[in-house]
């Protein structure tokens, strides 16, 4: 499937754009899953400048989304019409460390962040380590793991508005609740600050160690995966409620729930993304007709089906 070209009415419309356009990019390889359609357009922006730039003069009408490292989304088979945003590591992947405060990119990886606060002694973002996203989804679901969770340690994060303008949010202007906050989803963060503990770093160390080790020997983390499917519902463990459903192992097409971790689901080899987001909903169908409870995705799904 392709999508019209429209990438020389938005280069004409943008003439000091320094970022790059790519018409019907192929979205697959850009996903842990490794599957989904073209996205229309694919911008990566040269900097926050850029973006915010892009977005001013971009027409209202035409729908934005922005990806990461793709460990936590499914992009559906028909593609994505409309932009794609992605925030180079490059231009959007630093991470620095200076006393008790880490500042990073929304591109960075998370673990990355995890390893900057470490070399600088700083403790309490250790959690980090075993997340395989980015700063930026990290933002916008307050992503958390081992114990800890994004709304403990942020101090403020920027980002782009749809309209183009920059802005900055507190802590408590994030709105931060169980893997979501409540800023506004067409805000595009760009960069965080975040406040740790000076520790001891052998401490700090055996910590992350504890948390890789957990990752290792609990979750498919060698899959084609897109890590923990569903939210864990208040007072029960999602991947509980999957088993106790006779879900583990459960196929569709070319897609699995893992054997090792039943909240993850993989693609085995020829999945496609209908496979896999049909594949989750059986297992809500299921779960909620053996338990009455209703399991809410935590992976994003976008585009057309």
């Amino acid at each position: 499937m392709s999508f019209p070209d429209i990438t020389p009415d938005l280069k004409a419309a943008m003439p000091d754009l320094r970022g790059r356009l790519l018409a019907n990019q192929s979205l697959a390889e850009l996903t842990w899953f490794r599957v989904g359609g073209p996205a229309q357009v694919l911008f990566t922006p040269a900097d926050e400048d850029d973006l915010a730039y892009f977005l001013a003069h971009l027409a209202s009408d035409i729908p934005v989304y922005v990806v990461g490292v793709g460990s936590n989304l499914i992009v559906r088979d028909g593609g994505i019409a409309g932009v794609v945003i992605r925030l180079a590591p490059r231009a959007f992947g630093e991470a620095s460390a200076s006393g008790d405060i880490v500042t990073a990119g929304a591109a960075a990886l998370d673990k990355r962040v995890a390893e900057v606060a470490a070399s600088a002694n700083i403790g309490g973002l250790e959690f980090y380590f075993g997340i395989p996203g980015t700063i930026g989804g990290a933002l916008r679901m307050n992503a958390g793991a081992n114990g800890g969770e994004t709304k403990d340690v942020l101090i403020e994060a920027r980002g782009v508005g749809r309209d183009g303008t920059k802005h900055a949010f507190s802590n408590a202007d994030m709105k931060f609740v169980y893997r979501n906050s409540g800023v506004d989803p067409s805000i595009i963060f760009t960069s965080a600050r975040f406040r740790g503990e000076i520790r001891d770093s052998e401490a700090i160390r055996a910590r992350m160690a504890e948390v890789q080790s957990h990752r290792e020997t609990a979750q498919p983390i060698r899959e084609k995966t897109g890590g923990s499917t569903f939210k864990n519902p208040p007072g029960h463990s999602a991947w509980r409620l999957i088993d106790a459903a006779g879900c583990r192992g459960l196929r569709v097409g070319g897609a699995q729930v893992s054997e090792m971790h039943c909240n993850f689901l993989i693609n085995t080899g020829d999945a496609t993304a209908h496979d896999i987001e049909t594949l989750g909903e059986t297992v809500r169908e299921r779960v909620k007709a053996n338990s009455g409870i209703e399991l809410h995705w935590e992976i994003k799904r976008i585009g057309i089906s």
